[in-house]
């Protein structure tokens, strides 16, 4: 009778360990109070200013997909400010094969003095972020993200050495407001690094003419 209760007691342990786990899995919150993981969505208090501010930022985000995205558009901004930091950041956090694809579309939209330019193009991809609000996203700087409902499932990739994992992050700024966002944990990586993002580097829309705001920048 003894050794049943007591196995029932121990079943019971494991049963509430394994439930807090997933818990923490589902709703992962970093050293950071700011900076955390939740339903979907990824906060951070604010962008990086240095390499080793992202090597850090990276250290708690990067072994999520959904922060090696968010790590993205913290790159992308980083790479707008610094060209020589911000290559260095998106090294760090993209495919060799694509890098390249990802500096050459910023350079473009980038560009000073250029009515094709959007410089505010980061802006565009967090919560609270509008054309008609000059583009001023709330803080914490937050991405909504869901799995891609027409490819839910991982694919295996022999030319990436891993699995891709297909999202889509939800935008104010494109008609099309979900945009598609490729991802891959390559074989002894511990991070995740962005495989294809084309869709998050084509020219967001225009801010208002009659906008409520101007844009301030991300601080």
């Amino acid at each position: 009778m003894k050794k049943t209760i007591l196995s029932t007691l121990a079943l019971l342990i494991i049963m509430m360990v394994g439930a807090t786990s997933v818990n923490a899995q589902n709703d992962k919150t970093m050293n950071n109070s700011t900076t955390k993981i939740q339903d979907g969505k990824v906060s951070i208090e604010s962008i990086p200013a240095t390499l080793d501010e992202f090597k850090a930022l990276q250290a708690e985000l990067g072994t999520t997909p959904e922060g090696c995205i968010m790590l993205q558009l913290v790159a992308m901004e980083m790479y707008r400010r610094d060209k020589n930091v911000g290559q260095e950041c998106l090294s760090l956090n993209n495919t060799s094969t694509n890098l390249s694809s990802v500096t050459r579309r910023l350079n473009e939209l980038y560009r000073p003095n250029d009515s094709y330019a959007r410089p505010y193009l980061v802006s565009a991809c967090f919560k609270g972020a509008t054309p008609a609000n000059g583009y001023n996203p709330t803080k914490p700087f937050t991405i909504e993200l869901r799995r891609d409902p027409v490819r839910p499932n991982d694919e295996r990739s022999q030319m990436l050495r891993g699995y891709v994992k297909y999202f889509q992050l939800y935008s104010d700024g494109w008609d099309t407001h979900w945009r598609n966002v490729e991802v891959v944990q390559q074989q002894g990586d511990p991070y995740y690094r962005v495989s294809n993002c084309p869709a998050i580097l084509t020219q967001c829309k225009e801010i208002d003419f009659d906008a409520t705001d101007e844009w301030h920048g991300l601080e």
